[in-house]
């Protein structure tokens, strides 16, 4: 009997017709482009961590809910309310899916089993995944430093390799992540799909305000834009957009001291639903040297299923 392929289980278990997940990005995600997601045929992923209310993330998951009858999952970085953040969400507002950035504990697990709960959980580090694996979950995330949001020491496809003889659970990869190609690359290794996080940044449907995309496409088209891994904490790394305020920033030293005040984290990212005349401090994953146009998230999914499929080996599952 011929075993089946990781990304299969995948789809079955979060019922996406696609191997396809848009990362949380904290910042860049809101209703309209998880919506626009998951009507696509990927999983579509609330950040949270950029709301300042409870009430807030509600009224943003019912409008997803208003939007779209497919999956979608909430993510929740660790900080000191994660844990009741996901217990009144999964028993008040009925979310059924997380993805946990980091942390895992024994209270999610439970209402895991009693209210069948799908727990996908990203990881940066072999550490912290030693922390998360003994519990039971149903997608593990590897997040190497590739991409924009909080990364460690380690590539995506270290973590892979390190990481896929601990678990069973499909493994998606997640930084520098951007089309079929990648797709195809991914389940090559016997990986179970990709997320996206950048390329779902700059899409039509994004909270980004479109002065800050057309900046970011306009520089690409010309000359293609790399990111720059920087050390925000001991323990934590942020890519950013290697443009005019990251040089200024870098210069004055002040990237630390933001990321070591939460006011002032709210405040570089409330830049990012602003117009903007100048460039911004703004994160994003190595793939952006990909950007070519600011797309709807259904043209962006037709397209990696469209380049998958022009890429794909007989033996791997066609979508």
């Amino acid at each position: 009997m011929t075993k089946q392929h990781p990304a299969r289980a995948l789809c079955e278990r979060l019922e996406i017709e696609l191997p396809v997940v848009q990362g949380g990005m904290t910042f860049g995600s809101d209703a309209r482009l998880v919506i626009a997601v998951s009507n696509a045929g990927g999983l579509g992923t609330l950040g949270t961590f950029h709301y300042r209310t409870h009430e807030q993330i509600v009224a943003e998951v019912e409008a997803i809910r208003a939007g779209t009858s497919r999956p979608f999952a909430v993510n929740v970085p660790f900080f000191e309310q994660s844990e009741p953040l996901v217990e009144r969400l999964a028993l008040e507002a009925g979310v059924r899916c997380f993805t946990l950035g980091g942390w895992y504990s024994a209270r999610v697990a439970e209402l895991r089993e009693q209210l069948g709960l799908t727990i996908l959980v990203s990881v940066n580090a072999p550490t912290v995944a030693r922390m998360v694996l003994d519990r039971p979950l149903d997608v593990l995330i590897v997040q190497g430093n590739e991409s924009g949001g909080a990364n460690g020491a380690f590539t995506t496809r270290q973590l892979f390799e390190l990481l896929r003889p601990s678990t069973d659970a499909p493994i998606l990869l997640a930084g520098g992540q951007w089309d079929g190609f990648d797709l195809r690359d991914a389940l090559a290794r016997g990986a179970a799909g990709i997320q996206l996080g950048t390329r779902f940044l700059f899409a039509a449907e994004s909270p980004l305000h479109p002065t800050i995309k057309q900046q970011v496409l306009s520089h690409n088209l010309k000359r293609p834009l790399t990111t720059t891994l920087t050390a925000v904490k001991d323990t934590l790394n942020m890519r950013f957009v290697a443009n005019k305020a990251y040089r200024q920033a870098e210069k004055a030293q002040t990237i630390p001291e933001i990321f070591q005040d939460k006011e002032q984290v709210f405040a570089l990212s409330e830049a990012f639903f602003a117009a903007q005349e100048k460039p911004v401090l703004l994160y994003a994953g190595t793939g952006l040297y990909k950007l070519r146009a600011i797309q709807p998230c259904a043209e962006i999914l037709a397209e990696v299923r469209r380049d998958y499929a022009a890429s794909n080996a007989a033996e791997l599952p066609a979508f």
